[in-house]
C-alpha cells in the first residue's frame, strides 16, 4: 500500500500457498510479523508503472526488514527478544554478512518437510502488511526489561506530537522499544509501515483509528527526503483525528539530515549491555543460577561480550543454550571447560577445529563419511554408511572393496569424526552448530564438487524414507540460505535449486529454497536480482557460451515468483514475463501460466495480471502461449454457484478483456485447453440462464478481429465450432435437449456472424 491511500483493513489476509512436502505432523507455530508497504515500488524504472489505487502491499527492492532486532540498552531498557526468527536465526539488522548471520543451532530432524514452506509462508505474510498479534507481540517482549526513563520519554513525545523518532545504531533495539512503547499505549492495533526509496514519507494514508504504527526505516541505504522531518512534524493533527501514534525507527546517521525540521521528537537509544542482555536472555533457560553465572563469569565469554552488541549477545547466549541442552541428551557429559570451548568454537564456525581435523585425517572415505554424517544428522547409523558410500561414488572416489573386517567400522569411523553414535544405533552430532559448519567447510574446500554434492543430496531425498529425506531437505535448504547470506554469492543456491527442481520429490523445495532466499532482509536483493537474469538467459547453451538456465529450474523459478508476489508484486511478475519470453519449454510455459493464475486470487493483483496478459497477448509466441494458458485457466475458474469468475463482473455483458482473451486463445487450433474453458461456460448457461445471453454474445463476438475491427475469421470459428460440439456431440436421429438447444444456439450465431453466410429468411425453422 501507499502511506497516501486508505490504508488496508486490519484483518490478516490470507497466507499465500506455500508447495512443500506433505506434512505428517502438525505445523510450526505461527510467528509472522505485520508490515504494510508505504509508497512506490523498488523495481527499476523501466517497470511499468501501476496506479496507486491498485497497489497491494510490498517491500522495498532494495532490502527487506530483518524478522528480529535485538533490545535497547540501560539508557533505554535492558531486555531481550525471546522471539526467534522462523529460521532460528536472530536478525542483528546490519549489512555485515557475518554478524547479520547470528544463528541459533539447531538440528532439523522432526519438522516433516514443513519448515522451509511453513518460514517462508510467515515471512510473506508479514511482508504483506499484517497486524500484529497479541500472541505475537506477547512472545515478542516476553524478556523485555522496561527502562522507565525511556519510556516516560518516549511517551512525552507522543503526547505532544503524535509522532516519535527511535534512532541508534543497528542492532540496538529501535524496534522492540518501538514495540514495547506501543503496546503500553494501549492503541487497538499494531502495524509496521515501511517507505520505498526515492518516494516522500507522507503518513496521511494511515487512517486506521486507533493504530499504533512502526514506521521502519532501519534499512534506509540513501538519505531521507529532505521534507521528511517537517512532514513528521506536521502530521499530528491527522494523527489526532484517528488516535493513532507512529514510532519511526532509523539509524542515526540516516536521520541526522532531516533531524532538524523535527524538534523535540527524537530520542537516541544506547546498546544495553551484553552481559546484561546475555543474561536475560538465559533467563528462561533451565539453568541453575550457579551454573548461569558460572557461564556469564568465565573469561572467555565476558571476553566475547565485552564490545558485543544486544544482538550479538543474544547470540552467544543462544549458543550457551544449544550447547548445554545438546549436552543433556547424553550420558557421557562434557566438562564445563570443553563446553566453553565448543561455545566459542561454534562462534567461529569450528573452522580451526575442522581445519585441524582435516589436516590429521586425509583418508577420503573418512572425510566423506564425515560430511554424509552432516548431511544426515540425527540418522540410523546403517543409513550413514550406505549413504558415505554413494557420497563417495559421486565426489569421484572409487570405494575400495572391503573384504571381512578390513577397515573401520561404523563405530570406529563415528568415533573418528567426533560424533555420537546414541543407544538408538543414531548418529549425532553434540556440538552446537557443527553439522553445518561441516557442509559450509566443504562448501568453501571443495567448490568444484558443489554440482555433484548437490545432485546427491536431491538422489538421497528420493531414496531415503521420507522421515529422512525430508529433514534432510530442508536442513540443505537452511544451511544453503545462510551460506549464500554469509557468502553474498548464489554459487550453492543456484546448484542446489536447479538439481532439485529436476526430481519431482524436490521440486516443491527448490520454488521454496528460491523464496527462502528472495525474502532475506541481506541476501534478498541479490537473489532477486539474479532471479531476473536466469529468468532472461536461454533454456540451453548457445555458440556464445552464454551461461543458460535449465527449464528445470526455471519452472522452480516460477513457481517460487507465484510465492514471492504477495510480497515483492512488481519484482515477480517482471521475472514471470521474462521467463514467458525467453523459453522454448511448453512446461515452463505452463508454469508460468500457472503462476499467474495462483496470484489471480490474491487482493490487488486482478488488474495487474489483465495488464500483463493484455501486454503479453500482444507480444512473442511464448508470451502470448503463456498468456493463453493463463487465461483458459482463469475461464474455467467457477465460484460455489458454478458462474465462471470472468462472468462474475460482467453478467450481462460481454466484458472487453474477456473477449480479449477468448479472441486470442482461439486463435491456438492445438490448444486442449479451450475444450475444458468452453465447456465450463456452456455449463454455467444451461444451470444459469440469466447468463445465457452473455455467454453466447460472448462466443459470437470471439470471432471477430477485435472490438473495433469485425473482420470475421474463420479459423476461430471453427475452434470453437470444434469446442462446442465436444460440450454436446450431434448425430443423425438425435433428440433435442437444453444441451443441445443451447449449442445449437451457438453455433447458429457465431455462423451467422459471418458477413459471408447466406441471410436466413424470416420463416426459416429456428433451433428445436
Amino acid at each position: 500500500m501507499t502511506l497516501n491511500e486508505l490504508t488496508p483493513p486490519s484483518r490478516p489476509p490470507e497466507p499465500p500457498a506455500i508447495t512443500a512436502a506433505p506434512a505428517a505432523g502438525p505445523p510450526t507455530e505461527d510467528t509472522g510479523t505485520g508490515q504494510t508497504h508505504v509508497t512506490g515500488f523498488a523495481e527499476p524504472a523501466s517497470e511499468t508503472a501501476v496506479p496507486a489505487a491498485e497497489k497491494p502491499a510490498e517491500p522495498i527492492e532494495d532490502s527487506a526488514p530483518s524478522t528480529a532486532e535485538q533490545p535497547p540498552g540501560p539508557a533505554a531498557a535492558s531486555a531481550v527478544d525471546t522471539e526467534l526468527a522462523a529460521d532460528g536465526r536472530v536478525d542483528t539488522n546490519t549489512a555485515d554478512a557475518a554478524t547479520a548471520t547470528a544463528r541459533v543451532d539447531q538440528t532439523v530432524t522432526t519438522n516433516n518437510g514443513t519448515l522451509i514452506g511453513i518460514q517462508n509462508n510467515h515471512e510473506i505474510q508479514r511482508l504483506r502488511g499484517t497486524p500484529l498479534t497479541d500472541d505475537w507481540i506477547r512472545r515478542r517482549l516476553s524478556g523485555y526489561v522496561e527502562h522507565d526513563d525511556t519510556t516516560k520519554a518516549l511517551h512525552a513525545i507522543l503526547d505532544a506530537h503524535r509522532v516519535a523518532v527511535i534512532h541508534a545504531g543497528n542492532g540496538t533495539g529501535r524496534y522492540t522499544t518501538a514495540l514495547h512503547t506501543l503496546n503500553t499505549l494501549g492503541v487497538q492495533t499494531i502495524r509496521q509501515v515501511r517507505r520505498v526509496p526515492d518516494e516522500k514519507v507522507e503518513l496521511e494514508g494511515l487512517l486506521d483509528e486507533g493504530t499504533g504504527w512502526i514506521l521502519d526505516l532501519r534499512h534506509e541505504t540513501q538519505p531521507l527526503p529532505i521534507t521528511t522531518g517537517l512532514h513528521l512534524a506536521e502530521v499530528a493533527d491527522h494523527l489526532s483525528e484517528t488516535r493513532s501514534f507512529v514510532i519511526a525507527v532509523v539509524h542515526s546517521d540516516t536521520w541526522a539530515s532531516v533531524a532538524g525540521e523535527a524538534p523535540g521528537m527524537d530520542h537516541h537509544l544506547s546498546p544495553a549491555d551484553a552481559l546484561t542482555v546475555a543474561r536475560a536472555r538465559l533467563a528462561d533457560q533451565p539453568l541453575p543460577q550457579s551454573e548461569l553465572s558460572q557461564w556469564l563469569g568465565d573469561g572467555r565469554i565476558t571476553k566475547q561480550l565485552k564490545n558485543a552488541t544486544p544482538a550479538q549477545a543474544v547470540d552467544w547466549a543462544d549458543k550457551i543454550a544449544a550447547a548445554v541442552a545438546l549436552d543433556r541428551t547424553t550420558t557421557e557429559h562434557k566438562s564445563f571447560d570443553e563446553l566453553v570451548d565448543f561455545v566459542v568454537q561454534s562462534a567461529q564456525n569450528w573452522r580451526r577445529t575442522l581445519l585441524e581435523w582435516h589436516n590429521k585425517e586425509t583418508d577420503s572415505s573418512h572425510r566423506t563419511y564425515l560430511l554424509a554424517a552432516a548431511v544426515l544428522d540425527g540418522a540410523p547409523a546403517q543409513s550413514v554408511y550406505d549413504a558415505h558410500i554413494t557420497l563417495g561414488t559421486a565426489l569421484g572416489d572409487t570405494p575400495a572393496p572391503i573384504n571381512g573386517q578390513h577397515g573401520p567400522g561404523i563405530i570406529a569411523l563415528t568415533d573418528s569424526i567426533k560424533a555420537d553414535l546414541g543407544a538408538d544405533d543414531r548418529i549425532r552430532f553434540l556440538r552446537p552448530g557443527y553439522a553445518e559448519a561441516v557442509v559450509d567447510y566443504f562448501w568453501a574446500d571443495r567448490p568444484h564438487h558443489v554440482e555433484a554434492f548437490t545432485r546427491w543430496t536431491a538422489e538421497q531425498a528420493e531414496l531415503l524414507p521420507s522421515e529422512l529425506g525430508i529433514p534432510l531437505a530442508d536442513r540443505v535448504s537452511q544451511w544453503t540460505t545462510r551460506y549464500t547470506l554469509t557468502k553474498q554469492s548464489l554459487t550453492v543456491l543456484r546448484a542446489t535449486a536447479t538439481n532439485w527442481a529436476a526430481s519431482k520429490d524436490l521440486k516443491g523445495h527448490a520454488a521454496d529454497l528460491l523464496v527462502a532466499a528472495a525474502l532475506d532482509p541481506v541476501a534478498g536483493k541479490l537473489a532477486r536480482d539474479r532471479y531476473l537474469d536466469w529468468a532472461k538467459a536461454p533454456d540451453e547453451p548457445t555458440t556464445d557460451k552464454k551461461r543458460h538456465t535449465p527449464p528445470a529450474l526455471k519452472r522452480a523459478l516460477a513457481e517460487a515468483m507465484a510465492h514471492l508476489a504477495p510480497a515483492y508484486a512488481e519484482v515477480a511478475l517482471r521475472r514471470l514475463a521474462e521467463l514467458a519470453v525467453h523459453t522454448d519449454d511448453p512446461q515452463v510455459t505452463q508454469t508460468v501460466g500457472d503462476a499467474l493464475v495462483t496470484l489471480w486470487d490474491h487482493d490487488g493483483f486482478q488488474q495487474r495480471i489483465r495488464d500483463r496478459l493484455t501486454t503479453w497477448f500482444g507480444g512473442d509466441h511464448n508470451q502470448t502461449a503463456a498468456a493463453r494458458r493463463a487465461f483458459l485457466h482463469l475461464a474455467e475458474r467457477t465460484g460455489p454457484d458454478g458462474i465462471p469468475v470472468l462472468l462474475t463482473a460482467h453478467p450481462t455483458t460481454p466484458g472487453s478483456w474477456t473477449l480479449t482473451g477468448w479472441r486470442r486463445s482461439l486463435d491456438d487450433a492445438k490448444s486442449r485447453h479451450v475444450q475444458d474453458a468452453v465447456s465450463t461456460w456452456l455449463d454455467a448457461a444451461l444451470a444459469h440462464p440469466a447468463l445465457r445471453t452473455t455467454v453466447v454474445a460472448t462466443f459470437t463476438e470471439a470471432v471477430f478481429r477485435s472490438d473495433t475491427d469485425h473482420t470475421y475469421l474463420p479459423q476461430r470459428f471453427i475452434v470453437l465450432n470444434h469446442a462446442a460440439n465436444g460440450w454436446e456431440p450431434a448425430y443423425a436421429g438425435q433428440a433435442p435437449t437444453e444441451r443441445t438447444r443451447l449449442r445449437d444456439e451457438v453455433l447458429i450465431a457465431i455462423r451467422e456472424a459471418d458477413p459471408a453466410a447466406p441471410t436466413r429468411s424470416d420463416d426459416a425453422p429456428t433451433t428445436p
